[in-house]
């Protein structure tokens, strides 16, 4: 026989028997909630766990690329004192260079002169004495001729000194500073002296 209690819920006896039946119903769900909380706990730990060793990775390959680079800084450090040492060289032989070419164009090539003085020397003259000193040239000679042209024979000397590019580009003037007159051997010989001055370097 079925029985219906009409009773409001706060007036009827509660029996043993329904509250087991209400906790049997209840306890399912807490049941899943509680074990919900107990797989979630080793869920985090393993993710925390996980993220720490992923960190942990990227930091130990981070720490071998800063070795790497460290590694390559000296090696650069080596071969950039090298390369200022060289570089020092090389300015101080490029220094000596410039000095070399710059003294090389100064420079009077005298095997060219002798060589046009020889070849523009009238006949009977001749050089006793070639000095140069820090500003002029001095040539010391002698001249003999049987037609008593001595001085038409130094005078065409000194125009030859004058106008052969081999002296004037590097003397500005040629003068006759002495002729003296002597006998040897019955003839008649002329000492000269010839004075060129230097152009400024």
């Amino acid at each position: 026989m079925i029985e219906i209690n009409l009773l409001p819920e706060e007036l009827k006896i509660k029996t043993k028997g329904r509250s087991v039946d209400q906790a049997i119903v209840r306890s399912p769900l807490a049941l899943m909630q509680d074990r919900l909380f107990v797989y979630a706990i080793p869920v985090i730990l393993i993710l925390f766990i996980l993220i720490h060793l992923y960190f942990a990775v990227i930091l130990i390959s981070k720490n071998g690329q800063l070795i790497n680079l460290n590694r390559k800084w000296a090696d650069s450090a080596v071969q950039k004192k090298a390369l200022d040492e060289f570089n020092q060289d090389f300015s101080v032989v490029s220094a000596d260079a410039s000095v070399l070419g710059q003294l090389s164009r100064q420079r009077i090539i005298w095997a060219q002169k002798l060589n046009a003085l020889s070849l523009h020397l009238p006949a009977g003259v001749w050089f006793n004495d070639i000095t140069l000193n820090s500003d002029s040239l001095t040539i010391k000679g002698a001249v003999i001729s049987l037609q008593k042209e001595e001085v038409s024979l130094i005078n065409r000397l000194l125009d030859s000194l004058k106008t052969l590019p081999e002296f004037t580009k590097d003397f500005f003037t040629f003068e006759l500073t002495s002729v003296q007159k002597r006998s040897f051997g019955g003839y008649d010989i002329s000492d000269f002296v010839l004075v060129g001055g230097l152009k400024p370097r």
